[in-house]
C-alpha cells in the first residue's frame, strides 16, 4: 500500500456538522477500498486566497491514508460524485 494526503474543501452551506458528516463519508469510502485513515485533522472554515465559483469560504480538512494505488481511482471517482465537496487534491507521500 501506498501513502497519500487529500485536501478537500467542502461547501460553506453544508455548515460545520454537515462538513464534518461528509468527512466521516470519504473515510467510510477510503476503507470501503481496502484503505486506512492514519490521520485526519479538520481545520474548520477558512478565507479562500481567491474567490472560485462565486465562492469565498469553504471548511477544510487534511486526511493522511494508504491504499492500494490501484484502488486510488475507484476511491476518487465516488469522491467526485460526493455532494458538498467544493474541491480536493490527492498527493502521494514519499
Amino acid at each position: 500500500m501506498k501513502q497519500y494526503e487529500i485536501m478537500n474543501i467542502y461547501k460553506l452551506e453544508l455548515g460545520e456538522e454537515g462538513a464534518k458528516e461528509l468527512s466521516s463519508k470519504v473515510q467510510e469510502n477510503i476503507d470501503s477500498n481496502g484503505g486506512k485513515v492514519t490521520a485526519s485533522n479538520f481545520w474548520g472554515k477558512r478565507k479562500f486566497a481567491y474567490e472560485m465559483n462565486k465562492q469565498r469560504e469553504g471548511f477544510y480538512e487534511v486526511i493522511n491514508f494508504e491504499i492500494d494505488p490501484s484502488k486510488l481511482k475507484k476511491f476518487e471517482s465516488k469522491l467526485k460524485l460526493m455532494n458538498g465537496v467544493f474541491r480536493y487534491l490527492i498527493t502521494a507521500q514519499s
